[in-house]
């Protein structure tokens, strides 16, 4: 970003939106000041000169002239007084023509030129006892002078507003270039490969701030199944070696030693048999990737958590009772509803069980148990347990406890119940419960609502 990119910034556009607001609000502001000043100022003139006009006329003629002759020299030009005679002859005071159209008895507005130059008055015409016409004026000019310098107060004020609001423009302009430009090198550090690069939060508007929030969850989650697929790329490769490898010896020793159809056959069950294996591998990835898309949830429904752990807990019950193992199972007195897939949740269980049973040693004891606060339920064993530092690693895929390499698996179980779990929104941890281990999966989250089209 440069900075002849300023005008196009969101803080740009958002300083000049509020200088706009607030200078169309100044200019009505002042449109109503300088309204309600002149009225008021012509009001109070007209007022003035209504009293003086009511307090002179009680004076006659004769009074009026020594009055204006008095006053002409100094109240000419500001408050002149003028005495006429009925036909509108000048007969004292001030050099202001009669006006002939105006009311008497009511305020009106003078206009005189005087060198070229107009003049203003506020005046009033009255008839005097004797029948003569007494003119009380007031000049407009103390009110033109204020009206000027309102005019020029806010012309002043108008462009120092423009000048702050475009100098405040350009800082927030300033600013949101600032944030972009940092936003953009970290995004040009991950489109680089950087994957645990982050877009910086600190420093940020509130809008900036949630847009990065948003943004760097996705990252995470992003860098997450990256992983996970280097993760499987590499175990892949790893434990399919052993296997395709014996496939290949078996496959020699039967080319080169196989004398008869027996030996031959022999041959191939060995073969098949790894093969099996390796089937049964790739079913596990393509099951825990079908269950990382989403739109299997589109699938859900309500369904009874007691019944779903009622049935695991029968299917497992002859391989615990041929182990010597107490299959407890604490079953609650009612139904516990809950928005899922039977079937996912029904495996996630049994593979839960499963894994407590082959785990726990003859004699043991395996506990299945449901919570409804909050909703899920929790298997505990008996058995080895789980080493503190591989709590995590066991629910990556193909990661095997050092403790379980004894037993056969593939190290996939964990895996398709933390997908599972994932797709239900619940959380599923592991925790050592010496003796064993105790595995739960329950809802800390609330599930949105099921669309009922």
């Amino acid at each position: 970003m440069r900075l002849r990119d300023l005008h196009r910034t969101s803080g740009f556009h958002v300083a000049l939106l509020f200088f706009a607001t607030f200078g169309a609000a100044s200019l009505a502001l002042f449109g109503f000041l300088y309204l309600e000043t002149r009225n008021y100022g012509r009001n109070a003139a007209y007022e003035w000169v209504r009293w003086e006009s009511s307090r002179l006329t009680r004076l006659s003629t004769t009074q009026l002239r020594e009055r204006t002759d008095a006053w002409e020299d100094f109240e000419q030009g500001g408050r002149p007084l003028v005495v006429f005679d009925p036909k509108g002859h000048r007969l004292a005071g001030a050099d202001l023509p009669f006006p002939a159209s105006a009311p008497i008895g009511r305020p009106f507005e003078l206009k005189q030129s005087v060198a070229s130059r107009p003049l203003v008055y506020y005046s009033m015409l009255s008839r005097l006892p004797d029948d003569n016409l007494l003119l009380v004026s007031r000049s407009a000019k103390v009110l033109e002078a204020l009206e000027t310098a309102l005019v020029d107060t806010f012309a002043w004020g108008i462009a120092g507003t423009i000048g702050i609001g475009l100098v405040g423009a350009i800082v927030f302009g300033v600013g949101s270039l600032r944030q972009i430009a940092a936003i953009t090198s970290s995004a040009e550090k991950i489109m680089r490969g950087d994957l645990s690069g982050r877009l910086p939060s600190r420093g940020l508007s509130a809008d900036f701030g949630h847009l990065t929030s948003v943004v760097n969850d996705m990252l995470e989650q992003l860098e997450r199944l990256m992983s996970e697929v280097k993760g499987v790329n590499e175990n892949i490769a790893h434990d399919l070696r052993t296997p395709l490898t014996r496939v290949m010896a078996s496959l020699e020793r039967s080319l080169r030693n196989a004398r008869t159809m027996d030996d031959f056959r022999t041959a191939n069950e060995d073969v098949l048999a790894e093969l099996r294996q390796i089937v049964v591998r790739f079913s596990a990835l393509l099951r825990i990737s079908e269950l990382e898309d989403r739109v299997r949830r589109a699938g859900f429904a309500p369904v009874d958590l007691v019944r779903i752990l009622d049935d695991a807990v029968e299917y497992y019950e002859p391989l615990a009772a041929d182990k010597g193992l107490a299959l407890v199972w604490e079953k609650p007195d009612r139904e516990i509803p809950i928005d899922g897939d039977a079937s996912l949740l029904f495996e996630a269980a049994s593979n839960l069980i499963d894994n407590a049973i082959k785990f726990t040693p003859d004699g043991g004891r395996v506990l299945v148990a449901a919570t409804t606060a909050p909703v899920g339920f929790v298997i505990a064993d008996t058995g080895c347990g789980i080493p503190e530092a591989e709590l995590t690693r066991v629910k990556q895929r193909f990661h095997r406890s050092s403790k379980a390499r004894v037993h056969s698996g593939f190290g996939i179980g964990l895996s398709l119940v933390e997908s599972i779990a994932r797709l239900h929104n619940l959380e599923f941890s592991l925790v050592n419960d010496a003796p064993g281990c105790c595995a739960s999966l329950k809802n800390w989250t609330a599930l949105p609502p099921r669309s009922s089209g």
